[in-house]
């Protein structure tokens, strides 16, 4: 599964149980990362509990606030339907990812992970 843009891809691996985000994401409001909500949603649905997923970050330039809502409600599905744990892998090279990606640790307490690399 895939959404590509002019400046991003979203990847969905699952062999690896893996989403890559690359590039910028900075689409307006949710109508904008309607696309990617629904890759997500999709990785949800096909989730079982007892199983983990990978958020890959590291190559993504820049997220604005519809894109951190849009991880923050993937996150939230993902804890609701229990038993899943998530990996949020991140680049130290870019500033924004420790202000936005840390403060997404309180939406799944105990089954988030965060990385910088």
């Amino acid at each position: 599964m895939e959404v590509q843009g002019n400046k991003f891809r979203i990847a969905y691996s699952v062999e690896s149980a893996t989403v890559t985000c690359a590039g910028m994401l900075d689409m307006r409001g949710k109508e904008g990362y309607k696309e990617t909500i629904e890759l997500f949603d999709k990785v949800v649905a096909q989730t079982d509990s007892g199983k983990n997923i990978t958020l890959n970050v590291k190559e993504l330039e820049f997220l604005n606030s519809s894109g951190i809502t849009a991880i923050g409600c993937f996150i939230i599905k993902l804890r609701d339907k229990g038993g899943i744990r998530l990996l949020i892998r991140c680049s130290n090279n870019y500033s924004w990812q420790a202000r936005s990606m840390t403060g997404l640790e309180k939406l799944m307490p105990g089954g988030l992970e965060i990385i910088f690399e």
